[in-house]
């Protein structure tokens, strides 16, 4: 996806936060702060024991790298929004995906796979059974397929019976704009009043203390309550260092940037397209942005291999900057 990045980020720390008071949990930063991060893992574990509702719950997890180096130099690398593990080895690929990309579904599924080949290790003493259980669950900001709904389950089945072939490997689709709840007493699974709330996170529409009234009349047990209590103070921005607003302020603006050129082309990007001239002055004010946004990030102290993931820049050109 092309990006549109030829205006500046504001250069007032913590001016837009303010105005806004709640995270967007659609942007990388902020889906990471709220599930990705060491101090907050706890949410992390309270989703997946909602969507996956296992036998014994998931008490602890383990983040770990987020790059797929493969084993050969010509192979695709991979990278992920977030990897953890639990206690029985049990590996999960969680991510937020906002719009469609080409090959969507073969790309999960790539990435699904990479996780259980590394696994493999060298030497006799590894055997196949020691693979454990993947679960790639994306969170999808778009409707997708023929038959869109709010969440699909896929495993490997056997075409005709139906019979399971192997539980290794599963992917869950989470397509939050299938959720019909109008309200959160709408909502019939545990898991769907989580995506209610970060649904209504994103549009900004309702303050922290609105979305937690709204969870406090629910006939939730309190330790789902509790949970999402703790999910919506992980999103008041007002809560975050001066340095992390700055972050933050800048992958929104990166993230509204990207949707606006997303939504661009869905429109206008066809017919203005073939006016050669303009493709080329918007090509050169996409990479000037995509370079403020880099530099901007550079300054706040993000990391280079991190920059390089969000902007797609080389690591060459970050350091140059």
């Amino acid at each position: 996806m092309s990006l549109n990045l030829s205006r500046k980020i504001p250069q007032v720390q913590g001016e837009e936060c303010k105005a806004g008071k709640i995270m967007d949990p659609f942007v990388d930063w902020g889906f990471k702060r709220l599930f990705g991060s060491e101090e907050h893992k706890d949410n992390l574990i309270g989703f997946l024991n909602l969507l996956l509702e296992p036998k014994s719950k998931i008490e602890s997890i383990s983040y770990v790298n987020t790059e797929f180096i493969p084993d050969q130099q010509d192979q695709k690398r991979c990278y992920f929004d977030l990897i953890c593990v639990n206690s029985d080895g049990v590996r999960f690929l969680v991510e937020m995906q906002n719009c469609s990309k080409s090959n969507f579904n073969d790309r999960i599924l790539y990435y699904t796979c990479s996780l259980i080949t590394k696994m493999g290790k060298r030497g006799k003493d590894w055997d196949y059974a020691d693979i454990k259980k993947v679960y790639s669950i994306c969170l999808m900001n778009f409707k997708f397929g023929n038959n869109p709904s709010l969440r699909k389950d896929y495993a490997l089945y056997d075409a005709i019976n139906k019979d399971l072939f192997s539980d290794k490997l599963n992917i869950i689709m989470l397509q939050i704009p299938c959720l019909e709840a109008e309200s959160i007493s709408d909502c019939s699974e545990e898991y769907e009043f989580l995506l209610y709330l970060l649904n209504h996170m994103h549009k900004n529409m309702k303050t922290i203390e609105q979305l937690k009234k709204e969870v406090e009349q629910t006939n939730l047990p309190d330790d789902k309550k509790e949970l999402f209590y703790k999910v919506l103070d992980t999103a008041d921005v007002e809560s975050l260092s001066e340095k992390e607003r700055f972050q933050y302020e800048a992958e929104l603006k990166y993230y509204r940037d990207t949707m606006n050129e997303y939504m661009w082309q869905r429109t206008e990007g066809r017919r203005e397209g073939r006016e050669e001239g303009r493709a080329e002055g918007r090509a050169e004010g996409r990479a000037e942005g995509i370079k403020e946004v880099a530099a901007s990030m550079k300054q706040s102290g993000a990391t280079v291999d991190y920059i390089a993931q969000v902007t797609k820049l080389s690591v060459q050109e970050i350091e140059q900057l």
